[in-house]
């Protein structure tokens, strides 16, 4: 096994990488409608901090859809060196389905909400407990 270093780590975990996803959402007709987009991967400090652009002031609260908005404007591109959103009012300028959507591919890249850890520790203690049924078998 390789010895793991700061620089390694970066470049396994891909911080500032862009990952295409596809995105499903119904087009004005009301008939499906998918394209791709780019999700950037933000460091632990970047999705910290996602809030920082809505300039808010000292303990001023924000919603989920502010907090969204922030997210989706730093996290999804069209390609490379180039935001899908030029700035944060833009991103009320699309769909709330079409938002979700991109919300829940950067959610698959990101993890913003901890869901995909939570998984791999359920899959995790699965595997764990199947390992020790086998072991009173024998």
């Amino acid at each position: 096994m390789a010895k793991l270093t700061f620089d390694k780590a970066q470049k396994a975990v891909g911080i500032g990488a862009l990952v295409e996803k596809t995105i499903k959402f119904r087009g004005v007709d009301g008939e499906p409608f998918e394209g791709e987009i780019f999700i950037k991967v933000l460091s632990s400090d970047e999705v910290a901090n996602i809030t920082d652009v809505l300039k808010l002031k000292k303990d001023e609260k924000y919603t989920i859809d502010q907090y969204r908005a922030a997210m989706l404007l730093q996290c999804v591109y069209e390609g490379k060196d180039k935001p899908f959103f030029p700035d944060l009012k833009s991103t009320g300028l699309v769909g709330e389905e079409m938002k979700v959507a991109m919300y829940l591919a950067a959610d698959e890249v990101i993890n913003f909400t901890g869901k995909h850890w939570l998984l791999m520790k359920n899959q995790n203690s699965s595997v764990n407990s199947s390992a020790v049924e086998s072991a009173d078998k024998q």
